[in-house]
């Protein structure tokens, strides 16, 4: 499956992406994987929106976060780096979302993604 994110002018990034659609999936999430392609991505869904709290259990590299409501951008949690000295990072939503998509960190500024971009899925 493919994310694209779209600003009013066009195209700004494109994720090639894996889903975790059970509560199994979203569990494992990224854990215990080495990296993510440049362009890879992992997209979290959920039934209905509702705040929803993530951590950096057993990462082995930092992400971007990106909260999504709908099919628009609500916010970001950038740059959170993997657990060290056995503190784990977390973060939450900024407000009620049904998806959250995790890429490399750096990506949301180096893209120049915005809140109120459109949120696509092909599959």
């Amino acid at each position: 499956p493919l994310v694209l994110i779209k600003s009013s002018e066009g195209l700004r990034a494109q994720f090639f992406i894996e889903i975790a659609d059970t509560a199994a999936k979203r569990a494992q999430g990224l854990s215990d994987r080495k990296n993510l392609t440049e362009n890879g991505g992992m997209l979290f869904v959920f039934t209905t929106a509702g705040m929803q709290n993530f951590w950096m259990k057993e990462m082995n590299f930092s992400l971007d976060v990106i909260w999504i409501k709908g099919d628009r951008i609500v916010g970001f949690s950038e740059n959170i780096s993997v657990p060290s000295n056995g503190q784990i990072p977390t973060m939450n939503s900024p407000e009620p979302v049904d998806r959250v998509l995790e890429i490399n960190a750096g990506l949301v500024k180096k893209l120049g993604i915005q809140v109120g971009d459109q949120v696509e899925v092909r599959k």
